[in-house]
């Protein structure tokens, strides 16, 4: 395994490149990058800007500039691209921006729909408590949590919810939060664009998901002109943890379908 601040890589073949959702990081990949390197593929997981840097405002944009740039200094000329959350939107902006770069798209926990007026209210509000010096609040970490883990693991994997709740409170920055959820509050709409997709796609989504519930990835699925969905029971938004086992078995479904160099 080789660990740098921008990524974690393991094993060698055909490049899977994983980007993380809000309030995580690249380690939230471990369950996929140690069953991909185990069937001889090269998997990746980036950390996102604010994570290896200064916190700073930054848009989808720039996270698929980040991404493009990771690409180029690893040598990697096409991939397969799997995000996760705000990884994901990434993704899908980058199968806009670079579809010559990509051999596939693994879309998880993402929509292609824009928030309603509502809801992005109700996230600057949210994430603007974050507007502080130190870690993410444990206050703000616990009442996230629900949002982040679907009710079976909170009920039956606390384990895991603690984790991750004692990671974003004594790792993660207040305001590297903040910037994150800036860069997807006030996405648009791009259910329309995803005709240009010519790659196959996998959307992967929890049926427990809270922040994106299951029905808002639907029209994403239907607009990609080759899209499988993998509905997994049982999990919520960071499905990928959550239900790995099935999240694996997804994803090597999916790449077994296509020959990768």
């Amino acid at each position: 395994m080789s660990y740098h601040d921008r990524y974690i890589e393991m094993g060698s073949g055909p490049a899977v490149v994983f980007s993380h959702g809000t309030l995580m990081d690249a380690t939230m990949f471990d369950p996929q990058l140690v069953n991909l390197a185990g069937r001889l593929y090269r998997p990746i997981a980036c950390n996102s800007r604010v994570l290896t840097g200064e916190p700073a405002p930054h848009t989808l944009g720039d996270l698929v500039e980040d991404c493009r740039a990771l690409l180029d200094d690893l040598g990697i000329e096409k991939c397969v691209l799997a995000g996760m959350s705000v990884g994901g939107l990434m993704a899908l902006e980058f199968a806009l921006a670079y579809p010559e770069r990509l051999q596939g798209l693994i879309v998880i926990a993402a929509t292609s729909l824009a928030y309603t007026a509502e809801e992005r209210e109700q996230y600057h509000r949210a994430f603007g408590q974050l507007d502080v010096d130190g870690m993410v609040p444990r206050a703000f970490a616990e009442w996230v949590a629900p949002y982040c883990f679907g009710t079976t693991t909170l009920a039956e994997n606390r384990e895991l919810v603690d984790h991750w709740i004692e990671r974003w409170t004594t790792t993660v920055p207040a305001r590297a939060v903040l910037y994150q959820g800036r860069s997807w509050i006030d996405k648009e709409d791009i259910t329309a664009r995803l005709a240009t997709v010519r790659v196959p796609a996998l959307v992967i989504h929890g049926e427990e998901d809270v922040p994106i519930p299951i029905d808002r990835a639907l029209p994403m699925v239907d607009a990609l002109p080759d899209a499988t969905l993998a509905r997994i029971p049982r999990a919520g938004h960071s499905v990928n943890l959550e239900a790995h086992q099935m999240v694996n078995q997804a994803i090597a479904r999916f790449l077994g379908n296509f020959d990768l160099p």
